[in-house]
């Protein structure tokens, strides 16, 4: 449920900002400014205002949501690892060459890059809190 809710807090903020007060709308926004460097020409538009966070960022958040809400395989934290590795090749192949003018910013690879990788990542971290958290903890008993 908390991947939910932080993975579509960065859609719904624009809404917010538009519909609360200027300084309510400016909180929301700072919170999402050390994520993010939220360039215009890389931000995406929602409901005519700029979202707080750039089309990639975003993805990742949109990722997180499809982790949360899409039936998800029990994959283990390894194989999370790999398949994060994966998804991090893809995403860099993207931001150099975009970079490096080698094509121009296409906000549907970046966002589709975000996705992939916050997907990834927060199956991770689900593997992570079966694997590790939900473990109950052995007793040590002493023998005296």
């Amino acid at each position: 449920m908390l991947l939910l809710v932080v993975g579509l807090a960065p859609f719904v903020a624009p809404f917010a900002r538009r519909v609360t007060s200027p300084a309510t709308g400016e909180l929301v926004y700072a919170l999402f400014a050390p994520v993010c460097h939220t360039r215009p020409e890389r931000t995406l538009l929602v409901a005519s205002v700029l979202m707080p966070l750039c089309s990639r960022c975003a993805g990742i958040f949109a990722g997180f949501v499809t982790a949360s809400v899409l039936p998800a395989p029990r994959l283990r934290v390894r194989a999370c690892l790999g398949y994060g590795f994966l998804a991090s090749v893809i995403m860099l192949i993207d931001v150099i060459t975009q970079d490096l003018g080698l094509r121009p910013l296409w906000h549907p690879a970046r966002l589709a890059t975000g996705v992939v990788w916050g997907h990834v990542f927060a199956l991770g971290i689900l593997a992570i809190g079966r694997e590790h958290l939900g473990k109950p903890r052995r007793r040590v008993t002493s023998s005296a």
